[in-house]
């Protein structure tokens, strides 16, 4: 079974670099983009901006105690096109039917929605995928390690349980410094999030020393 686990994660690590390739050119399309000039089509290299109205507001879920987390929606008109839009408590508390509402649209998607100067953004097709395949990339080298190195099932609990604990910090920092600028604060969300990876990997050394 070992084997078997380490030749499909080596097999997928080879493939990694153009698998990743793909995303991030997407994604740092995105990031480069300005805003197409007036009569120009959206392209590759532009994004669109539109004027909207909110047509609609809804929430899901409650705010008591015991309940999942409450989503707040607009649906949003711009152009031909209406679309409900997952956004923040400020650009909900903002809005109102009727309210104006500025549309950033990206290869047809919105991106990004601002109602009386209160924004939401949303990571477009291309991050999104960029996210998930840096995940799949650093679950696939926890499974080489673990088929390598984990020869007790203890110690592959614990060395497994760690290391899926912090495929989150390293996508942070993985995607933020390929993408964008890694700040202060990016290190301290990735350090925040790596708590409970540290914590189960130390408490995983720590058996293995004493058994």
């Amino acid at each position: 079974m070992r084997v078997v686990v380490l030749t499909v994660a080596v097999l997928g690590l080879v493939h990694a670099p153009s698998w990743l390739e793909d995303a991030y050119r997407d994604r740092a399309a995105y990031e480069r983009a300005s805003q197409c000039p007036a009569g120009h089509p959206a392209g590759a290299d532009c994004f669109e901006q539109e004027k909207g109205e909110v047509v609609d507001m809804g929430t899901r879920g409650c705010p008591g105690d015991g309940c999942p987390p409450e989503e707040r929606r607009l649906r949003v008109r711009y152009g031909s096109d209406t679309v409900w839009l997952t956004v923040n408590g400020s650009t909900y508390d903002a809005a109102r039917r009727g309210t104006p509402a500025d549309v950033r649209v990206w290869h047809g998607a919105v991106t990004r929605v601002t109602v009386r100067g209160h924004t939401t953004d949303f990571l477009p097709s291309a991050g999104s995928s960029l996210l998930w395949r840096l995940a799949g990339v650093w679950l696939l080298a926890g499974a080489a390690i673990c088929a390598l190195i984990a020869s007790r099932r203890r110690t592959l609990a614990f060395l497994g349980g760690a290391w899926l604990l912090l495929t989150a910090p390293f996508v942070v920092i993985v995607d933020t410094s390929l993408v964008g600028r890694l700040g202060v604060v990016d290190v301290i969300l990735a350090a925040v999030l790596a708590v409970p990876g540290v914590i189960v990997s130390v408490a995983g050394l720590r058996r293995s020393v004493h058994s």
